[in-house]
């Protein structure tokens, strides 16, 4: 099991590293890379990924409105954290609230639970991208526009992903490869620029990254404890929702402080850390699941 965790993570370091040593040695420039990523290949890659899955909302009831609480919920303890983090509230919420879901929380919990963890997983990462290009871009940017959100490419791409999983529709391969082929950009380039912006960081913006993953981890666990208490679920999606909680911050939390410019440093470095710490976490994160 911690080998197939190393076999998760291993890639986002190797890739991040590419992009910290090639910024070391040419001073790069990837503010508008960033933004063509977030602006198009993030949205082809959320779309062509709900497209393809099955999620049944109905089925899912309890779990879809303690999947939302529990971000919420992590967000309202984070608030007061926040200055012991040493980065602001609108790097530190954010990080705290959503987690790597995609690239880590899907593979975990099947690993964890077998083809029953799939749907509360596919659950975790329709509602994290709602909520995040909405809320969280909202925390990011210092204001909730709701015209901003309903302009948002991210939330239409999650609504029009769900409703082609839904009705069953498939684009034609002519379109449908274009989109695929876009929306695989996101995550190399994602991490390469992940490097780049640690490659000018600063031994305290690590400093920050470190105790922030910590303080992510006891925050999100508490949460969790406290939404069970609400909601009480059992089984594969109790410990779906507990493995959500111990996953580390979401990369996607970078590219809206780049865009944004809120601490993107200490941001990278909240991330990466994290990243290095599940690493060792994980596996003890696994046992917790299955004990609650």
């Amino acid at each position: 099991m911690f080998l197939k965790i190393i076999d998760i993570t291993l890639p986002i370091f190797a890739i991040a590293l590419i992009g910290f040593v090639y910024s070391r040695r040419v001073k790069s420039d990837l503010a508008s890379a960033n933004k063509l990523v977030v602006d198009i290949a993030l949205p082809m890659l959320i779309f062509t990924s709900l497209a393809t899955k099955n999620f049944d909302p109905q089925a899912a009831i309890a779990f879809t409105g303690a999947s939302v609480l529990l971000m919420l919920v992590s967000g309202v303890l984070a608030w007061p954290v926040a200055r012991f983090s040493g980065a602001s509230v609108r790097a530190f919420l954010p990080c705290v609230m959503f987690t790597n879901v995609g690239p880590v929380g899907i593979p975990l919990i099947v690993l964890a639970y077998g083809p029953e963890g799939l749907a509360p997983a596919v659950v975790l990462l329709v509602i994290s991208n709602l909520l995040h290009f909405t809320v969280g871009a909202g925390v990011m940017s210092g204001r909730v526009d709701w015209r901003m959100v309903w302009a948002n490419p991210l939330v239409w791409a999650t609504v029009l992903g769900v409703s082609f999983s839904q009705l069953h529709l498939e684009l034609p391969t002519a379109l449908n490869t274009p989109l695929l082929m876009i929306g695989n950009v996101l995550v190399p380039m994602m991490l390469l620029s992940l490097g780049a912006r640690l490659s000018s960081s600063q031994v305290s913006d690590v400093k920050v990254g470190a105790l922030a993953s910590i303080l992510t981890l006891v925050l999100r666990l508490l949460a969790t404890l406290l939404v069970l208490q609400i909601v009480p679920l059992q089984g594969v999606e109790r410990g779906a929702l507990v493995l959500f909680a111990c996953l580390p911050s979401a990369v996607f939390n970078f590219m809206l402080a780049d865009r944004f410019q809120v601490e993107p440093n200490k941001v990278a470095s909240m991330v990466i850390v994290g990243h290095f710490f599940s690493v060792l976490f994980l596996p003890l994160a696994i046992w917790i699941a299955f004990q609650v």
